[in-house]
């Protein structure tokens, strides 16, 4: 049966904000479908799209310029529009996936990508259109909701493989688990289904993932009965994708609706999320993006940065030949000389198994006990972490009786500092560490040579400060930096 239908013209002064339409469900249903069409999709006009991507521009933080050449390659650009529901009682998620027709299924036993199954309740509902970008003079919007007393026929998925993996954490010891910290699937815009982001998961040879589907938590409970199956660790999170930049939040705790998330109360609402327990990301913070839809590029102004725990130093693809993570490289290391305590992670923003595409890194977290999301978000907490194009790092000081490493706090003093550093056999790009930097506020910058043995240096730390080791070479035959660690943390010194 036909429950609603209405139609909406958007204009230019609706761009950057949420649309809501209201209508009422009866009893007695088992499923609904809402179809959402709109048009145009696309911009032309060269002229505008020019005059639009300047002004995108204009509103970035970092000096990378785009020829004339560049931008034209952006056109057409498009309008991107994400759909909400609400029924009469919770937040079903959010479909991010911007097709400009489509039908979304919800019953008890079934939900379209980004919403929750849910038993059909009588009352009144809220489909939410968030204008993320808008590149066109106007957009109509179609909406039609029908519903059913019985049940649809539902699509199924599956034969994406059955490779394992083994989780050799052990209680009471530090291990360093590779683990992919930014990862979709088609709940928001991926292309994996839940099984199969878990297979090519454990194929590249990752311990663990963490779910960041765009503004939806939708598939965060099957991803992770899948890695359970197969031994893959799964942290739920969900990627909070605003207008003004986006963070992955990371621990499942969070009662925040990202759909009221402003740049006035950006550091409220990451300060609640701390207090729920999660750990909050700022993620891919100098990316362009669309060059501007979406909030890719950061422009909240974070006021506290000690609630903040991470940064994606690395992000997508290339990440150390990236302009923009050059860029996200000198915030981060201006955040640690402020004396912010932020841990470096890579976020490759896992969308399609791509294999045999444009290069990848790893984080390796420094896990305490068992890997499982609780240490994950713990290793983050504490700033246990680095970020490698295929390298395994291992980086300790000791003062004869006690060995520290990354992210730990220690004492004025002089250590013995130890670096090794080896290739990972299955990495399957092109990368050669050629130096090792240490480097940081507390002591002068040092180089070494990298020939594939163990460094060991003696170190004098006569401040409070930081500490942190990065290495270069070369990757795909350009140089750049190959390896970088979170920070070890000297207290402060006591006058």
């Amino acid at each position: 049966m036909k429950i609603f239908a209405t139609q909406l013209h958007i204009l230019p002064k609706d761009d950057k904000t949420h649309v809501n339409v209201c209508f009422d469900v009866p009893d007695g249903l088992k499923c609904l479908t809402v179809r959402t069409s709109y048009a145009p999709k696309y911009e032309y006009d060269e002229k505008s799209c020019i005059d639009l991507i300047d002004k995108g521009l204009a509103m970035q933080d970092i000096a990378q310029e785009l020829t004339y050449e560049d931008k034209r390659r952006c056109i057409p650009l498009a309008n991107h529009i994400a759909w909400s529901l609400h029924d009469s009682e919770k937040n079903l998620g959010t479909e991010h996936r911007h097709a400009p027709d489509q039908t979304h299924i919800i019953s008890q036993s079934y939900a379209s990508n980004g919403f929750l199954p849910t038993t059909i309740k009588q009352g009144k509902w809220t489909l939410t259109a968030s204008i993320n970008g808008m590149v066109t003079k106007f957009i109509d919007i179609l909406v039609e909701v029908n519903g059913y007393q019985e049940d649809l026929d539902y699509p199924t998925f599956d034969g994406y493989g059955e490779e394992y993996t083994t989780n050799d954490s052990k209680d009471g010891c530090r291990s360093w688990q590779r683990v992919e910290m930014h990862c979709h699937t088609v709940a928001s815009d991926g292309d994996m289904q839940p099984k199969e982001l878990v297979q090519n998961a454990i194929k590249r040879g990752y311990k663990a993932i963490c779910l960041t589907d765009h503004n939806t938590t939708s598939n965060v409970d099957e991803v992770k009965r899948y890695g359970e199956k197969y031994g893959l660790v799964v942290a739920g999170g969900i990627e909070w994708t605003t207008f003004w930049g986006h963070l992955t939040v990371l621990g499942g705790n969070s009662d925040i609706d990202w759909k009221s998330i402003t740049p006035s109360n950006i550091n409220a609402n990451i300060i609640r999320a701390r207090q729920l327990g999660n750990i909050v990301t700022l993620a891919h913070p100098k990316r362009i993006g669309s060059p501007l839809c979406m909030g890719c590029h950061n422009r909240f102004k974070i006021t506290n940065w000690d609630y903040v725990t991470s940064y994606e130093v690395w992000s997508h693809y290339n990440p150390n030949l990236s302009p923009a993570n050059k860029y996200a490289k000198q915030e981060w290391i201006s955040l640690l000389d402020k004396g912010y305590r932020v841990c470096a992670l890579y976020g490759y923003d896992w969308h399609a198994p791509d294999e045999g595409g444009p290069s990848y890194a790893y984080t390796y977290l420094g896990i305490d006990g068992k890997l499982s999301q609780d240490s994950i978000c713990s290793a983050v907490e504490y700033g246990r972490s680095y970020i490698t194009m295929g390298y395994e790092v291992y980086i300790s000081l000791t003062d004869g009786a006690k060995t520290y490493g990354i992210g730990d706090e220690i004492n004025v003093g002089r250590y013995m500092l130890c670096i090794n550093a080896k290739k990972c056999e299955d990495y399957p790009y092109d990368s050669i560490l050629e130096k090792i930097i240490v480097t940081g506020n507390v002591c002068e910058e040092k180089t070494f040579d990298f020939r594939g043995s163990e460094i060991k240096q003696e170190i004098f730390i006569g401040d409070n400060g930081y500490l942190r080791v990065e290495g270069v070479g070369k990757t795909q035959g350009e140089s750049a930096d190959v390896f970088i660690a979170s920070p070890i943390y000297v207290k402060e010194v006591m006058l």
